[in-house]
């Protein structure tokens, strides 16, 4: 009997072993970037406040094989090793978009990696800051000085740092006061994130995609059943281009649903300047790019609809309108496609399995995990069961 039930647990383990992995929505290893190993250090900053603060370049991964330098916005908190970043816009960070500033603090920190180290070699840099010589080290020191200035509004000591730390410092936040309004967006995005419709006769939409790059953009849909991603006129789509609009088709015998659109893009330029954040929340110093280079960018979207509402009628026989009910919280930066079968598998965020609101199809697939474990648990039973009955006879 211990021999069968070992084989029964065997059993039950694989089941919810598959349950598991078909609940689980795969992404690409590539579709957020990471920090390498082994950033260049610069001079330490001692701050006006009397703290030390290590200055480091750092090696920013935004695609399989390719890197861009990026220097860090704030002085506090650390760069988490290991962290997963994202490519994020400056105006959903209020710190640097509600403050009134004579200058916005984006365009500044632009100017600043546009004509600072490595996008300018030390000697040309040198001669702009009025210096006979600069290394690698004074010189990420006044950059990263001069960024933190503009963007977390700290100063560095007059008496403790390096001559020509200071001297490139206020070369460049003088300069940066001039910067041109770059208006600079994410290199793919795609507007309104959210569209909502009730009981809709005609395609969800549209949605307008705008990317940096000249390349098409692959989409898709993952969720509710029975739905489709359209063009303006009808015809479905599985890539598009800059300022092509995207809407979604769905079946009339599904009253409610909520469907994820999913962006992806290789080779998309990514210019300096560019915010770089936490994927999902993590709490991790956020990267501005020192350089310009090619990144894959990927985004998401949502489309909700459910039926018409019609309230109860009350006491006195009016009737009160039913509230409607809130779309779902869209997940950063975020943005995972499903992977090609031939790239790496990861992990997933919390963010991705969270379920839609009551009432609404399912976008994930953790009920087929279910009723797997449910399935097994029956098969186990029978068989428990059957042999039991046969040790009787």
């Amino acid at each position: 009997m211990s021999g069968i039930l070992r084989r029964c647990a065997a059993l039950l383990s694989s089941a919810a072993l598959v349950g598991v992995l078909v609940g689980v929505p795969a992404a690409s290893a590539d579709d957020f970037s990471r920090v390498d190993r082994d950033p260049v250090a610069g001079a330490v900053l001692v701050l006006a406040d009397g703290r030390e603060a290590d200055t480091a370049l750092f090696s920013l991964r935004v695609a399989a094989q390719d890197s861009v330098r990026a220097y860090t916005a704030t002085s506090d908190d650390e760069v988490v090793p290991h962290a997963a970043y994202v490519e994020s816009t400056w105006s959903d960070s209020p710190q640097w978009t509600e403050a009134p500033r004579e200058t916005d603090p984006a365009d500044r920190a632009d100017w600043i990696v546009s004509h600072s180290y490595p996008m300018v070699d030390l000697p040309a840099l040198a001669e702009r800051s009025g210096l006979p010589q600069l290394d690698e080290g004074q010189a990420i020191a006044g950059t990263q000085a001069a960024l933190w200035h503009v963007l977390d509004r700290v100063e560095p000591d007059r008496e403790a740092n390096d001559a020509p730390v200071l001297a490139l410092y206020d070369h460049l936040v003088e300069g940066s006061t001039t910067a041109a309004d770059t208006a600079a967006s994410q290199s793919l995005n795609v507007v309104p994130a959210h569209a909502e419709a009730v009981a809709p006769e005609e395609p969800l939409g549209p949605l307008t995609v705008h990317t940096s790059g000249s390349d098409p953009v692959k989409v898709s849909v993952r969720g509710a059943p029975a739905s489709w991603l359209v063009d303006g006129d009808g015809d479905q789509v599985a890539q598009v281009h800059d300022g092509d609009e995207v809407y979604l088709e769905v079946d009339p015998s599904v009253p409610a649903g909520v469907a994820t659109l999913h962006l992806r893009s290789r080779d998309v330029p990514l210019p300096q300047g560019r915010l770089f954040t936490g994927r999902d929340g993590v709490r991790t110093r956020p990267l501005v790019t020192a350089e310009a280079g090619t990144a894959t960018s990927s985004a998401s979207a949502t489309f909700t609809w459910h039926p018409e509402q019609t309230g109860e009628p009350g006491p006195e026989g009016t009737s009160e309108p039913v509230p409607e009910e809130e779309p779902p919280v869209r997940g950063e930066a975020g943005q995972e496609e499903a992977a090609p079968e031939d790239e790496g598998r990861q992990e997933p965020s919390a963010a991705e399995d969270r379920n839609p609101e009551g009432g609404l199809a399912h976008t994930g697939t953790w009920l087929s995990g279910l009723l797997v474990i449910a399935g097994a648990l029956m098969v186990s039973g029978l068989i428990i069961l059957v042999l039991g009955r046969k040790r009787r006879t």
